[in-house]
């Protein structure tokens, strides 16, 4: 029997303007001259997506799971389109607030020709998150995934109150996120996941090691780009406390794909893939494997949800991993 049998996504819900730069940037950065940096980057392609990471963790659950995916979050004036997304794809849109007067949250990204990215960001309409309330319906994991500041800290809080199980992605919030913040929310969540930039960060942040962040009791994941990702966790008693105990190390190799187009989205297709893997009961092993096809998938196309795989392809994937 399954642990869970739903998943509530939060995050920011708009836009992504996606343009491709031909060159590197670094041959345009003097490094004597960065504290006072005036480039321009003329790209070749522009185009406007679907995009924010509820939007993207929450279709690609869709992709592979016949399990109810619902998203809560805020979109603008321009957010209908959005909004017929999502029904589009059977995702619950209940939880979406919308607001009349501003327009949603939106990112500009310029990629280079090493897969090197400079983001933009505007809050929005995100910020009304922060007055949404949860309902859990079931036995939910709750996904908490960079959000406006209010907002993101409002769903922390509902999640640790009510001692729900959540994945917490706070990749994007190191920022701006206080320490008390960012070690509260990771003392109480069940999987702890952000690429290998993002985790060492958090362990400088924090003054924690790896080993020390497992020890709450959590399982890190680390995303590793085209190297796959490490799933690390706690096995047996706790070893601060002097008790018998030992970590555990899984590392799955990414799918290697012929060419990458646009690693928009990458991250957020595995955190759909992998979350799709637990409410299918799968192991943890498979879990890891099927994020990593999916976000084969996602590099494949322009933009983060424009890829749609058939199963058959997504398990040929993971039998190659």
């Amino acid at each position: 029997m399954n642990k869970y049998n739903s998943v509530i996504v939060t995050g920011s819900i708009g836009y992504d303007v996606i343009m491709d730069f031909p060159g590197k940037f670094v041959d345009y950065l003097q490094k004597d001259k960065l504290h006072q940096i005036n480039v321009s980057f003329v790209v070749n392609n522009l185009d406007k997506q679907f995009g924010g990471t509820a939007t993207n963790i929450a279709y690609n659950l869709s992709l592979v799971t016949s399990k109810k995916t619902k998203i809560y979050g805020s979109v603008g004036k321009d957010g209908g389109e959005l909004i017929n997304f999502f029904k589009k794809n059977l995702i619950n849109t209940t939880g979406i607030l919308k607001d009349k007067k501003i327009y949603s949250s939106t990112g500009s990204v310029i990629t280079d020709n090493k897969d090197n990215q400079i983001w933009g960001y505007c809050y929005g309409a995100s910020i009304y998150g922060k007055n949404i309330k949860l309902l859990n319906f079931g036995k939910s994991i709750v996904v908490i995934s960079a959000n406006h500041p209010e907002s993101f800290l409002n769903f922390q809080k509902q999640s640790i109150k009510n001692k729900w199980s959540y994945m917490y992605d706070c990749g994007m919030t190191l920022s701006w996120i206080k320490k008390e913040d960012l070690l509260r929310g990771i003392k109480n969540c069940t999987w702890l996941v952000g690429n290998d930039y993002e985790i060492a960060l958090m362990q400088k942040m924090l003054n924690l090691s790896i080993n020390q962040l497992i020890e709450f009791g959590i399982k890190v994941i680390t995303t590793l780009g085209e190297k796959g990702v490490m799933y690390q966790s706690k096995v047996g008693k706790s070893v601060l406390s002097g008790a018998e105990g030992s970590i555990k190390s899984i590392k799955v190799n990414a799918y290697k794909v012929k060419k990458v187009i646009d690693p928009t989205g990458a991250g957020d297709a595995w955190r759909g893939g992998f979350l799709a893997g637990i409410l299918n009961g799968k192991s943890e092993v498979d879990c890891l494997k099927l994020g990593n096809a999916l976000a084969s998938f996602a590099v494949e196309k322009y933009g983060t949800v424009n890829h749609k795989p058939k199963i058959k392809e997504i398990e040929r994937r993971i039998k190659l991993i």
